[in-house]
């Protein structure tokens, strides 16, 4: 293992005495795996583009199993209003701002763990971290298993609209360099709907090291609307991965925004296990100076009549570097699956990097299905048009490179959380060089 590696194993937290057994079971197994494969590194295959040298700062620490106490901490504006905020302080729940729909519960995980909830242990059960050919795929899904304590618990009753919850995610300034470990878990039972808003943002540019992994078990025809929004700080690192399992007409909404962060990685899974399922996953990203930014999508369906879209745009300059892999899987019965996939990229310098791999695999028949990945620069015909109308050059480049990513933000349904992003992503476009 590498040296950052056996730092984080040694700091592991011992397990706790007043957790039940399936937790200090599951604990456990995620801390041997870590202590036995670390961190991912560049010869696993789905890390070969991301190294983790920004994450790798002397004295970092796992942030210890306490409560987050600490009062007046002023967290970043939300992006808008919600109906209930919940205010997160280093990966736990610090406090909660308004009164939660009737039908939605939103507590913290770690008084989740000690009651009796079937439904939450199955879901935190079905998560295992993979490990191929002796080496750990996801280092950081057994880091977060083997702390496993903070976090958000989130459950929508059956028929029931919980209307739009904020977690508005921050960390404070510590003596030494801080690693959070936070898991959320979504429970959407039958007919439920939920929007779900994430905004990352330290408002004092604490740049901290976060850890989430989001679980969401959405039942029939349930529907979660899931924005990530990230302005972290340029040394900041965000890791995050989602795994959605998906029920019969059953509706996944992903929509991420990353304007910020020194590095940025998103792990996105959704399995479509019920016919008739949606998944829809969009993002736009936008790098400059040494960002770097990693999505991995990959959506499996496991049941026919299911429709998948991956739509994702980004811009890049500086030294700037994204890396973007797609997968969807076609798995044997899912006939008359629908899938597209579309990644479009602008190189504003010729040091910025992207990586572009969109996949298909399909073993069942009837399939509709399309992918596609461009890497250019700006259209100069276009760039000379806009020029020919008045606007200078700096405002024609300002202009479309603001079009291309707006066709993310205008997916949303909310015009007023739209036009909040697209101003916000406008502010931070990259500049030609």
């Amino acid at each position: 293992m590498s040296d950052l590696s056996i730092q984080l194993a040694d700091s592991l937290p011992q397990n706790l005495a007043d957790a039940p057994g399936w937790l200090q079971s599951l604990r456990a197994r995620g801390a041997e795996q870590f202590r036995e494969h670390g961190l991912p590194t560049p010869r696993d295959e789905a890390w070969k583009y991301t190294r983790l040298g920004k994450l790798d700062r002397d004295g970092l620490t796992i942030v210890p199993p306490t409560e987050a106490e600490l009062p007046g901490f002023a967290h970043a504006s939300p992006l808008v209003e919600a109906e209930c905020q919940v205010n997160m302080l280093d990966g736990r729940m610090l406090s909660q701002v308004g009164e939660a729909a009737a039908g939605l519960t939103a507590s913290s995980l770690s008084d989740a763990l000690q009651g009796k909830t079937p439904a939450l242990k199955d879901l935190l059960e079905s998560l295992q971290a993979e490990v191929q050919d002796g080496r750990s795929a996801d280092g950081f899904t057994a880091l977060n298993t083997a702390t496993l304590d903070a976090g958000l618990f989130i459950h929508v009753a059956a028929g029931h609209d919980g209307g739009r919850l904020l977690l508005n995610w921050s960390s404070r300034v510590g003596d030494v360099p801080l690693l959070s470990n936070s898991r959320v878990c979504v429970i959407l039972e039958k007919g439920a709907k939920l929007e779900l808003l994430e905004q990352f943002e330290n408002p004092k540019g604490h740049a901290n090291t976060c850890n989430v992994v989001l679980q969401v078990d959405l039942q029939g025809s349930a529907g979660l609307q899931h924005v990530r929004f990230q302005q972290e700080p340029d040394d900041g690192v965000l890791i995050t991965r989602t795994e959605v399992s998906q029920q019969a007409e059953s509706e996944y909404a992903y929509y991420g925004f990353d304007l910020g962060g020194g590095l940025v990685r998103h792990d996105l899974h959704t399995s479509i296990m019920g016919s008739g399922a949606k998944s829809a996953l969009s993002g736009a990203y936008l790098l400059d100076g040494n960002r770097h930014v990693d999505n991995h999508a990959r959506v499996d369906h496991m049941a026919p009549g299911g429709v998948s879209e991956q739509y994702f745009r980004g811009v890049a300059g500086g030294n700037g570097r994204a890396v973007f892999n797609t997968a969807v899987c076609v798995h044997e019965g899912a006939d008359d699956t629908e899938a597209k996939q579309s990644n479009g990229n602008i190189l504003l310098s010729a040091r910025a990097e992207v990586d572009t791999k969109p996949e298909l695999e399909i073993y069942a028949d009837e399939v509709v299905a399309s992918h596609g990945a461009t890497v250019g620069q700006l259209d100069e015909q276009a760039v000379f048009y806009l020029r020919s109308r008045g606007l200078s050059e700096h405002a024609a480049r300002q202009l479309l490179t603001s079009a291309f990513c707006k066709s993310v933000s205008d997916k949303l349904a909310d015009r007023v959380l739209g036009d909040v992003i697209s101003e916000r992503m406008k502010q931070v476009m990259p500049q030609a060089d």
